[in-house]
């Protein structure tokens, strides 16, 4: 594969959650061999992954060509399975890529909002077999640690078997299945949190609009 392994490290965040580490190496190079067509096949599912990953539609194309450049120069004969090859390239590019936008958003000023993505036109969002990633979803996801969201992401809008899953991120099975149970619990819990806060801001304002009606009453008089 054009990828290497993912493997673990601290996060150097302080909460100690592992990260995935990503060293791609160059492009394999080798004859053309096949055409398009198998590409083209994947590309919907590949962006589906990069999207998901990334929350950027831009970024995510951006991750796609990329795929595309190595698949283009890599061996097809010695491919086995081409869905495994592309997925695993494109989950682990998505890694890095993500790794890179979190260290930029560090030093951003304000809060980052991932792009919807417009599943009217079809096209590359219309992957058989797939689902978005809907937007407040995204939002939470950047609240995971890397490996948690690739996890998520795979299992929830790919439906993969953990065994893929396990051999995108270089895990065995059971670690699959764990991140994406880890990562199911911290969406949860991200999601009672903001409706708590959610119900909080509705009685706050409820509140202040009923005292100031009680003013005007008052005043009235």
């Amino acid at each position: 594969m054009g990828a290497k392994r993912v493997g673990q490290h601290d996060s150097g965040d302080g909460r100690g959650r592992a990260q995935p580490s990503v060293s791609d190496g160059e492009p394999p190079t080798g004859p053309p061999g096949r055409t398009e067509d198998v590409f083209a096949r994947h590309g919907p599912r590949l962006f589906r992954i990069a999207y998901g990953m990334l929350g950027s539609t831009t970024r995510a194309e951006d991750v796609v060509r990329d795929v595309r450049l190595r698949w283009q120069a890599t061996d097809r004969a010695v491919v086995a399975d081409p869905q495994a090859y592309l997925t695993t390239a494109t989950t682990r590019l998505s890694i890095r890529a993500a790794l890179s936008a979190r260290t930029r958003r560090a030093s951003y000023i304000g809060p980052w909002l991932p792009e919807p993505l417009d599943t009217g036109n079809g096209g590359a969002t219309g992957a058989e077999g797939t689902k978005p990633v809907a937007f407040d979803v995204l939002l939470m996801l950047e609240r995971l640690d890397l490996a948690e969201r690739a996890a998520f992401v795979l299992r929830e809008t790919l439906s993969s078997p953990y065994a893929e899953i396990a051999a995108v991120l270089g895990v065995d099975e059971a670690q699959a299945r764990h991140l994406v149970h880890r990562a199911r619990r911290h969406l949860a819990a991200d999601l009672a949190t903001d409706r708590v806060a959610d119900r909080q801001g509705r009685e706050d304002t409820a509140g202040q609009k009923r005292g100031g009606d009680g003013a005007e009453d008052y005043e009235a008089a």
